[in-house]
């Protein structure tokens, strides 16, 4: 499988590296660096995750940071990274 990470995914990568980064380059270089080795994982283990609090949506803690990695199947050979998210910021959001 492979993954793909969808507009929101990478907006919230971004919002990281803004915040973060300037305050501790290590820090971010750190959880970065768990977040795609936890991504790189689901190629081989896309069910490595638990089922999420939305129907068809899996998530799973990414080791030794307060981080989320919200993600789905929904092709064959496809894993869809939807978001990434801290562990205080709200999921699913409310509607």
């Amino acid at each position: 499988m492979h993954v793909r990470l969808t507009g929101d995914a990478v907006a919230d990568l971004a919002n990281l590296k803004e915040y973060l980064e300037p305050k501790s380059p290590q820090g971010y270089a750190r959880i970065v660096t768990a977040i795609f080795t936890t991504m790189a994982q689901l190629e081989s283990f896309p069910l490595l995750g638990r089922e999420g609090r939305v129907e068809g949506i899996y998530e799973i803690a990414v080791p030794r940071t307060p981080f989320l990695i919200i993600y789905s199947i929904n092709a064959p050979l496809y894993v869809d990274v939807d978001r990434v998210l801290h562990g205080k910021q709200e999921y699913p959001p409310k509607e």
